[in-house]
């Protein structure tokens, strides 16, 4: 004996009792040599994914508890029946998204990926697509919060377009619509007068 303690299961981390961990998902140690997450850190709840989008998707640690139902009405009023609800399909691989993408003043779903290559192969001047990990319907205020988050963490990313445009003639196709940054040599913000309906039409027209 060289007077050290002993390595324990519950010091190991494992649950190998019958009765198994008197902590249970409260318990900070890994339960079984496979294991990667303790109990503890699988029931946290994601709190990118509580703010509406985790970039991690299905690859995230931590837990994605649906905070209701998504395709809710904002009204108070009784619930359609099961067979009118929608089913949250893509309307264009007509898979389950796993991350959502959320167009302004649209309802319909879409998986952010199908949506975003859609619109780049059809050449549409529709407005920025938000990534979501749920999905609301158009009027619902969880979607308005989403979309704004999005737009705050963005403003804070350099704008691809204006970075590769020659100082003396800035162009970004999304214009006063684009919610990235867009910042002159001074730091000072770069206002566009016009939008991504004016813009695209611009860049498509030299294209």
């Amino acid at each position: 004996m060289n007077g050290e303690r002993p390595v324990t299961s519950k010091a190991r981390g494992t649950s190998n009792s019958p009765r198994g961990c008197y902590a249970g998902n409260k318990c900070k140690f890994l339960h079984g040599e496979a294991e990667k997450l303790t109990p503890y850190d699988k029931n946290k709840t994601c709190r990118y994914y509580a703010n509406g989008y985790c970039r991690r998707g299905a690859d995230c640690w931590f837990k994605h508890a649906d905070p209701g139902p998504t395709n809710a009405a904002v009204s108070t009023s009784a619930p359609p029946p099961a067979e009118d609800v929608e089913e949250p399909f893509c309307c264009i691989c007509y898979e389950k998204p796993v991350t959502y993408g959320l167009l302004a003043g649209c309802s319909h779903i879409f998986c952010v990926g199908c949506i975003r290559e859609w619109r780049a192969s059809n050449g549409t001047s529709s407005k920025f697509v938000t990534p979501s990990s749920q999905f609301f319907p158009e009027g619902h205020p969880r979607k308005a919060a989403i979309i704004e988050e999005y737009k705050s963490s963005m403003a804070r990313v350099p704008c691809k377009y204006f970075q590769q445009s020659p100082v003396e003639d800035r162009f970004c196709p999304f214009g006063k619509d684009c919610f990235f940054q867009h910042c002159n040599a001074d730091g000072s913000p770069y206002v566009f007068a016009l939008g991504v309906e004016h813009n695209m039409r611009v860049s498509h027209s030299v294209l």
